[in-house]
């Protein structure tokens, strides 16, 4: 026979126990049974923040979001060509010490407006680069109006529709803009790149 003391002793035990599984089924519920690390991100998450890899010209990367006058638009990135002049080009421009050595990569690239409000200005190739065979990333080359070289079939404005008006990019609305590099005259590009921001990989395509 138990006495009164020795059953508070029992009850005391139990409740301890009972305490200790619930804190034990809490602490599984709220961790990282469904993969997520310690940072509360799942594996798709990560994954989705990762580059993908092994893209080339003609494929369409991750949707990008693109913000111009305080809307933001969703939009299909999709690097489709680059097309290399020669070092004779840039002789219009009569600085031959600045360019020396150095020739036109025309990158052209496929954008679509896949989501969200429509976007004024919309500009899809700033965060589009190029990476050369030698090395060393392509320079962005900030032409004012066309070189007598430029491609017939490249659009240098965003993929603008006409001059001096409001550029809208609609929902649903593609466009293919191209827009020159600078690189060594004896290099080729490598790859296209999309900057993803400070903290995540750009993504890239690789030229054949």
């Amino acid at each position: 026979m138990s006495t009164p003391r020795a059953q508070r002793k029992n009850h005391r035990s139990l409740g301890l126990a009972a305490v200790g599984l619930a804190t034990a089924l809490a602490v599984t519920a709220c961790g990282p049974s469904d993969g997520s690390d310690k940072d509360g991100k799942s594996g798709a998450s990560k994954a989705a923040d990762e580059a993908p890899k092994n893209l080339k010209l003609g494929q369409p990367g991750p949707v990008q979001e693109i913000t111009s006058y305080k809307k933001t638009g969703k939009f299909s990135i999709t690097p489709t060509k680059v097309a290399l002049g020669k070092t004779e080009d840039l002789k219009e421009l009569d600085d031959p010490k600045k360019y020396k050595d150095k020739k036109i990569a025309w990158v052209y690239v496929k954008a679509k407006h896949v989501g969200g409000p429509d976007i004024k200005e919309a500009k899809p190739m700033s965060d589009v680069g190029a990476e050369t065979d030698a090395g060393a990333p392509a320079t962005r080359f900030i032409v004012i109006g066309a070189l007598a070289s430029t491609p017939k079939d490249c659009n240098i404005l965003n993929g603008a529709k006409e001059l001096g008006g409001t550029d809208i990019w609609k929902k649903g609305e593609q466009r293919t803009v191209c827009e020159p590099y600078l690189i060594p005259a004896t290099a080729k590009v490598k790859s296209v790149t999309y900057s993803q921001g400070f903290y995540k990989e750009p993504i890239k395509w690789a030229v054949r």
